[in-house]
């Protein structure tokens, strides 16, 4: 790892992912409590399809960045931890303390965003 962070930060880092899977986790059996299928003599079965869609969804949001959090995990306790996965430089603490689980600089984000159309419009 070439970016020093303190042991404070490191802990900080680690609180803050282990706090997240814990809520994500909790989301996450909510949404598949959520996913059960309404019984025949309920009403609005057809929203409840569509409840249902929505919970399926987010329940694979969830599951995505889960293992985002994972891997940083993995990457804190192995060295690796706030390095760019796109081109290698340092992650500044700030940036890992807004979304601990990135993998990527402000730069590389910008122009992944870009080149996807998922950047937002300028004001």
């Amino acid at each position: 790892m070439t970016q020093a962070l303190t042991t404070a930060q490191r802990e900080e880092i680690q609180a803050l992912l282990a706090a997240r899977r814990r809520d994500l986790q909790a989301q996450m059996q909510q949404n598949r409590e959520n996913l059960a299928p309404p019984t025949p003599d309920q009403d609005g079965i057809e929203q409840g399809n569509v409840g249902r869609e929505v919970d399926q969804a987010l329940t694979n949001i969830d599951a995505a960045d889960l293992t985002r959090i994972d891997h940083a995990l993995e990457a804190l306790s192995d060295g690796s931890y706030g390095l760019c996965a796109e081109c290698g430089c340092d992650i500044p603490f700030e940036r890992l303390k807004i979304e601990p689980q990135t993998q990527h600089c402000v730069a590389c984000k910008s122009r992944w965003e870009e080149a996807t159309g998922q950047a937002r419009p300028h004001r």
